[in-house]
C-alpha cells in the first residue's frame, strides 16, 4: 500500500528505457529467455536476452497479423517477408477467475518460428520487468498488498513451473518478500521491500523520463538499471 494509506493509481508504461509495451519471460524446456516486445503500428519488435547472464541473443521484427479468438483466448499472429512466423496466445480477460485482477494482459504461450514457450503471469501485476541479474515481479494480493517476487538468471535452469490461483502462470522463485510500500512523487514512483529481520530490502524505482532500476540494499548495495519493464493498469 502507499506511505498515505491510499488506494494505488494504476497507469501503463515501460519497456527498454522505458519505451517497450510488453514484457514476458519465455521457458522451453532448460532453455529459458526473458524478451521484450515493442509495438509500432502494424510491426512487432522483440527483443529476447539470455539467462543466466542476461545478454541480449536476438532482435527480430515482425509484422502483426490477423488475431482470431476461441476457446476463450485470443490468437495473434506474427509474420516475416508475408510468410507465418509465429503467434501470441492471450486469455480473454472476461475467462478468467477473477478477470479485475488483470492488469496485465495474460499472455499464455509466444510461438517464434518452430519455438513455442510459454509465459510468466501473475494477477495484478503492478511492474513487471528484468535486469540484467534477474526478472521480477511486482503484484498485489486480494487484498491489496504489494509483494515482490524475483526469479535469479543462474537458477533458471533448475526452476519448476507452476500453476497458481486466478490463473497465475510463472515457475519457483528466488525471493519473495510481502508488504511492500509504495510512494509516487515529482521524482517518480517507488516500490520498496524491506525483508524481516535483515539489513535487506529492495526497491523499484520509476523515474519520470521512464527510466527505472532495481536496488538491492544491503552487503553490498548493488543498483540495476531495468533492461525492460512494463507497469499494470487497473481495471476500471
Amino acid at each position: 500500500m502507499r506511505r498515505d494509506g491510499s488506494a494505488p493509481s494504476r497507469h501503463s508504461t515501460g519497456g527498454r528505457s522505458g519505451n517497450a509495451r510488453a514484457v514476458v519471460h519465455l521457458r522451453r524446456n532448460r532453455c529459458a529467455r526473458a524478451a521484450a516486445f515493442e509495438r509500432d503500428g502494424a510491426t512487432a519488435r522483440v527483443a529476447q536476452y539470455d539467462k543466466p547472464n542476461g545478454a541480449l541473443v536476438q532482435r527480430s521484427e515482425y509484422g502483426i497479423g490477423l488475431t482470431e479468438g476461441g476457446a476463450g483466448s485470443v490468437f495473434t499472429a506474427l509474420t516475416q517477408n508475408g510468410a507465418d512466423a509465429g503467434v501470441i496466445r492471450q486469455t480473454n480477460s472476461g475467462m478468467l477467475e477473477t478477470p479485475a485482477a488483470a492488469f496485465t494482459p495474460r499472455i499464455v504461450s509466444v510461438r517464434l518460428g518452430d519455438r513455442e514457450i510459454t509465459c510468466r503471469w501473475l494477477p495484478r501485476t503492478r511492474i513487471f520487468g528484468f535486469t540484467g541479474r534477474r526478472s521480477f515481479i511486482v503484484h498485489e494480493d486480494a487484498d491489496g498488498d504489494l509483494i515482490y517476487t524475483a526469479y535469479d538468471f543462474p537458477a533458471a535452469a533448475a526452476a519448476q513451473p507452476i500453476d497458481l490461483s486466478e490463473n497465475g502462470q510463472t515457475t519457483t522463485f528466488s525471493v519473495e518478500v510481502r508488504g511492500g510500500e509504495e510512494t509516487m512523487g515529482p521524482d517518480g514512483a517507488s516500490f520498496v521491500f524491506p525483508v524481516p529481520g535483515t539489513a535487506i530490502s529492495y526497491r523499484i524505482e520509476i523515474r519520470p523520463d521512464r527510466s527505472a532500476e532495481l536496488i538491492v540494499a544491503g552487503e553490498p548495495t548493488q543498483s540495476e538499471p531495468l533492461v525492460a519493464y512494463q507497469q499494470g493498469e487497473g481495471a476500471e
